[in-house]
């Protein structure tokens, strides 16, 4: 099982816009509303700052600053979506669960690891681990390498549109979530054949596709 973060497992927003808004202040600019931003979220720290501030140089030049500020908030308002946190710690008895995140690998390993997941989800890949965010495959594939599974054994879980194109680059299954970034609507565009609705059906149709 490979999950999404932001989106998928966790609401990660609140952190997010605050650390981009305390940013903008911070180097002259107008704070953002926040469902604005939530907009940016889901492609990685390079394009969420890129379109906060208007530009590929201004992003760069922002980085340190949106690096410190996130860093310092990364679970103040971070919590699992409802009924996640107990959909992780059962499947992490039966199965090998891996987190496949564009987040940057460190924050997404304190996350995992300050919710308490890290023995349930051993397997956290980011950005930064591998060559290329999704929807590139390499998240998918360094996992499978890691972990020793199979293609056809192996299934992800994801909110957004490129969490689909990461499985379908992989060879592996999708499931899709409607409460995240990317929505029903984003997923279906996309061609997501499976997308449920709260993590109870979710465990019900992993139930039904595992073996």
């Amino acid at each position: 099982m490979v999950f999404d973060l932001d989106g998928t497992l966790v609401d990660s927003r609140a952190d997010l816009a605050a650390a981009v808004n305390a940013s903008l202040v911070e180097l002259g600019r107008s704070p953002l509303p926040v469902d604005e931003i939530e907009r940016f979220i889901g492609h990685g720290v390079t394009r969420l700052l890129e379109r906060a501030l208007g530009g590929a140089e201004a992003g760069a030049r922002a980085r340190p600053v949106f690096h410190r500020h996130y860093e310092s908030c990364l679970l103040d308002r971070t919590r699992p979506y409802p009924g996640v946190d107990a959909l992780v710690r059962e499947l992490g008895e039966r199965l090998p669960l891996a987190v496949a995140t564009n987040k940057p690998g460190p924050w997404a390993r304190s996350i995992v690891d300050g919710l308490g997941w890290s023995q349930a989800i051993p397997f956290v890949v980011g950005g930064g681990d591998v060559a290329r965010l999704k929807p590139a495959p390499d998240m998918a594939e360094l996992l499978l390498d890691r972990s020793g599974a199979s293609a056809a054994s192996t299934i992800v879980v994801g909110d957004m549109d490129v969490d689909l194109e990461l499985a379908r680059a992989a060879g592996v299954r999708f499931v899709g979530v409607s409460w995240g970034l990317g929505g029903r609507a984003q997923l279906a565009g996309a061609g997501a054949a499976l997308v449920v609705d709260s993590a109870a059906e979710l465990e019900l149709v992993l139930d039904r596709l595992l073996p």
